[in-house]
């Protein structure tokens, strides 16, 4: 009986989609690897069209209805999960589908009318499931026993796909299984095996012409004598497009060397070494940014291993501490001091910027925001902008002070992005000299296409960061910035050293939106940001934006203080700003009397004796005080410092008002003319 995840005499491009995802999830039920792939009946992508400028459009069409959609190397050891492969379905419904092989069977791929005649004549071992393609080739499955099948190519169109491999499978356009019904089967483990006697028959097949071994995947893992030098050469060419110093390369060159059995002559690894990097020189003479170029390795390569950084900081290899009479050091090498050393003690939380909330968002604190696509993230982002640059207040929560933002963003073209940033700025209409600081306090990119992980794009960032000199730098979304495998922890890891070092170096906070997977999208949890889990252990403050629109629920969570409370908000485009929803307001911590007490006398302090204040000049006071006590100062902070004083310190400090015309607060000490007398 055959197998229902191979469907015998179906066509890709005949199947309803619903069908088509059972088929799927069939394939996957039975342990396949299965991976999108380009489809003939869509235009091809102008990224792919550029890498191709050659191809005729037939040509260039065949080759992407059998190109990855996603970075497949990935799940050559781990299995797509159910839910990628229905987020692949239903983001790419007209694809063509691939599974991996050399994983649970293996593939004799067969392009030649003479040779699918000598696979037919048995001079291989029979298989009763094979595959025709669109252009006449047959596929012939086999299990893998217990052998290691590699891919090889042959002149005469036999070749072998195995381990790091993979062939296209129905439901693909043009794909069609045909199955031998006599031959009980219920999963690829029943197939005929593959044995190395079929392996050395179609060698000497291809003996006719001349037969390509596939090289095999480059590690750094040992080699012995016959391997070791074009090893060698393929890891350097890596080294060098990873953008090593010329030091490190040298190092890493040797190091590797000495695994080997036996290691080769430390002259010729040199030779060998100087040989490639002077070719990749030769080549490509523009690169002058090129990390051979330079003596040592870019400062924001983030893979480095602790055995390379340590020799990294070694400028002298004597260790002057291991001398005879050298005194013993004062400290260990991480510098940590016990908590009733000074450095604890003279310690202040109150030394750390705070920018909005309680410990929320403050001088160099990691932020994500969180949310499925259209969800509201770039609005969120936009009015949390005019707020800070004008140092007011966002979703009544008020702003330190005003603050220098940097906005970079991938999806929304400068036109469009204009408009916008008008609708933010809506609601300091009445008010040009707040609406004007705002706009100069905001430096916004329009859609960009930078790639973080490379050195040049994330050192253009950093220079431009440290240009403009802003507080908080936002990007949107972080994953248009990353050209990586976003389902891989190490890749994103990566991506989270690279912005750590972005922060460091130019001391900024930093806000990263991301969207969340489609199956947990509306859950409480930070775990459910699309692709690795390290997103939600990097972040100190997170937000993450869940339900439908129009009112939208915003969750908090917080590392260094009590998050905010949930709540519903709305963004309001008439007003250009988020609304708190009325049924569930915005909860925040509230201050203790000892705290308000404190508030008032830093005000008290600030005021002249020999000046009379109204409530707005009083506001600004106070605001001026908080700021340089390190102290919550924004708009909103500054009126309820106003209203402590008078609650707290009306025994020092007197209120007069004069019906119709004004209020003065000023010090009981003050002895100057009073000014309702004149």
């Amino acid at each position: 009986m055959m197998p229902s995840f191979l469907p015998s005499g179906v066509n890709g491009s005949e199947l309803a989609p619903e069908a088509k995802l059972e088929l799927l999830h069939d394939m996957w039920e039975n342990g396949m690897h299965i991976i999108p792939c380009g489809s003939p009946t869509e235009a091809v992508p102008q990224y792919f069209s550029t890498r191709h400028p050659f191809d005729t459009e037939d040509a260039l069409k065949a080759k992407w209805a059998k190109t990855p959609r996603v970075k497949w190397q990935h799940y050559q050891k781990i299995q797509p999960s159910r839910e990628e492969i229905q987020r692949w379905h239903t983001q790419y419904p007209s694809a063509n589908w691939a599974a991996i092989t050399g994983i649970t069977f293996a593939v004799v791929d067969v392009d030649k009318d003479e040779a699918v005649e000598w696979v037919e004549q048995g001079n291989i071992s029979r298989t009763p499931l094979k595959q025709t393609s669109p252009r006449g080739g047959v596929h012939y499955f086999y299990s893998l026993g217990n052998e290691l099948i590699r891919n090889s190519v042959g002149l005469n169109k036999i070749d072998i796909r195995g381990d790091g491999g993979y062939i296209m499978v129905a439901p693909s356009h043009g794909y069609n299984i045909e199955f031998d019904q006599n031959y009980p089967m219920s999963s690829m483990e029943d197939l005929p095996v593959l044995v190395q006697e079929d392996l050395q028959k179609v060698h000497m097949y291809n003996n006719g012409g001349k037969v390509e071994t596939i090289r095999e995947k480059l590690t750094e893992d040992p080699k012995q004598e016959g391997s070791r030098n074009d090893t060698l050469a393929r890891l350097v060419g890596k080294w060098v497009k990873e953008g090593w110093g010329m030091r490190e390369v040298m190092i890493k060159a040797q190091d590797w060397n000495q695994t080997c059995f036996p290691p080769m002559d430390l002259i010729e690894v040199t030779r060998t070494t100087i040989s490639i990097v002077n070719g990749h020189i030769k080549r490509h003479p523009d690169d002058v940014d090129a990390g051979v170029m330079q003596w040592q390795t870019s400062k924001w390569q983030t893979d480095i291993n602790e055995d390379l950084k340590e020799i990294q900081s070694q400028e002298d290899p004597l260790d002057e501490l291991k001398r005879e009479g050298a005194e013993e050091p004062e400290q260990g090498p991480l510098g940590l001091q016990p908590f009733s050393a000074s450095e604890w003690e003279n310690m202040n939380y109150d030394g750390i910027d705070q920018y909005w909330g309680d410990a929320f968002i403050f001088q160099k604190s990691r932020v994500l925001l969180l949310g499925k696509p259209k969800i509201g993230k770039s609005n969120w982002l936009g009015a949390f902008a005019a707020g800070a640059t004008t140092g007011t207040d966002f979703m009544d929560v008020p702003f330190s002070r005003p603050l220098k933002v940097m906005w970079f963003q991938a999806e929304i073209i400068a036109e469009f992005l204009k408009r916008r940033i008008e609708t933010y700025y809506k609601r300091f209409a009445a008010d040009d000299d707040l609406r004007r600081l705002g706009h100069s306090n905001l430096i916004i990119s329009g859609r960009l296409r930078k790639n973080l992980m490379k050195d040049q794009d994330i050192q253009a960032f950093s220079d431009e960061i440290a240009f403009h000199k802003p507080d908080i730098v936002m990007i949107d979304p972080i994953i248009n910035f990353f050209d990586g495998e976003e389902n891989s922890n190490t890749e994103i890891r990566k991506l989270m050293d690279r912005i750590d070092m972005l922060m460091d170096i130019n001391n900024v906070a930093v806000i990263l939106a991301h969207h969340t997977g489609k199956e947990r999208a509306d859950d409480k949890s930070f775990m459910s940001a699309r692709g690795g889990s390290v997103f939600a252990g990097w972040f100190d403050s997170g937000i993450k934006l869940s339900g439908q629109k129009p009112d939208v629920s915003i969750f908090y969570e917080a590392r260094n203080a009590q998050e905010p409370k949930e709540h519903l908000a709305n963004f309001d485009f008439e007003q250009g700003m988020w609304q708190v929803n009325e049924f569930t307001p915005r909860q925040t911590k509230q201050l203790s009397e000892d705290d308000e007490v404190l508030i008032a006398d830093v005000v008290v302090n600030a005021m002249s004796s020999t000046k009379f204040y109204n409530r707005k000049e009083l506001e600004l006071l106070a605001r001026e005080a908080l700021s340089k006590a390190k102290m919550n100062s924004g708009e909103k902070a500054g009126r309820s410092a106003v209203s402590y004083v008078q609650k707290y310190k009306g025994n020092i400090v007197k209120t007069h008002a004069v019906p119709g015309q004004a209020v003065w607060h000023y010090l009981e000490s003050n002895e100057m003319k009073r000014p309702w007398d004149e």
